[in-house]
């Protein structure tokens, strides 16, 4: 794996940053389908199954289908409110808003957690990848105890009729931890465009096109199928 420090170009977007993040947090209400790894009566094959990606919908109420085998564990000792609230009071103060600012608030409430993303059209190819990640976390062969899929969009959608997928890891500072969870999504098949956002962003509703001009993605991972080798990004 090559990894390359390069300035990446944003490109225009229609929604706003306020429009993802209500997207989101609408999501985040909503009903999630959850298979815990070792506590369930259906086989996870079963469970795919039954839970295909693209045969669930945001307007039937589902939010997120989850694999998780410590339901959690993202979140253990991160101090979400208290994140929230030093990030209104740097708000209303008038101080500059940067990305060395959110890193440092991170560190300061233990908001740690982080995700490799892959957008991906609906049908078979979501059903795939979704399958493949499933089956990484419940082998362990995949160094990550939580992903998550979106289900169908609704026509208003963001995101149009692309799924997110998203796979966690725990710190989003250690960055042996963030490429060998990358370098193990390439591994069980996964050579779709990969991005990584620290979840600090997400709790902050900070998202692109946002009024600061920051990239909530801090490294993208492209795989060079005649190289066969991934080249990461960081992105700036």
């Amino acid at each position: 794996m090559e990894v390359e420090n390069v300035r990446m170009h944003r490109l225009p977007f229609k929604h706003t940053s306020d429009h993802y993040a209500a997207e989101s947090l609408a999501a985040d209400m909503d009903k999630w389908i959850v298979y815990v790894c070792g506590m369930m009566e259906t086989s996870l094959e079963e469970w795919l199954e039954k839970n295909a990606p693209s045969q669930l919908t945001r307007s039937s109420g589902v939010g997120w289908i989850c694999i998780t085998r410590f339901p959690g564990s993202n979140t253990r000792g991160s101090d979400v409110m208290g994140l929230q609230h030093a990030w209104e009071s740097l708000k209303s103060s008038g101080r500059s808003i940067n990305r060395h600012v959110i890193m440092e608030l991170a560190k300061n409430y233990n908001v740690l957690a982080g995700k490799w993303m892959i957008q991906v059209q609906s049908g078979f190819k979501v059903d795939q990848l979704w399958s493949f990640i499933c089956r990484g976390i419940m082998t362990r062969i995949l160094s990550s105890n939580t992903a998550k899929v979106s289900p169908v969009s609704t026509e208003e959608s963001c995101y149009g009729d692309r799924h997110v997928i998203c796979i966690y890891n725990n710190d989003f500072t250690n960055e042996d931890e963030v490429f060998e969870l990358e370098a193990g999504l390439r591994r069980i098949g996964i050579k779709c465009p990969l991005h990584y956002k620290p979840d600090v962003y997400t709790y902050l509703g900070v998202y692109r096109n946002n009024e600061w001009g920051l990239r909530p993605t801090i490294y993208a991972s492209m795989y060079d199928i005649t190289k066969r080798i991934s080249v990461v990004h960081l992105c700036e």
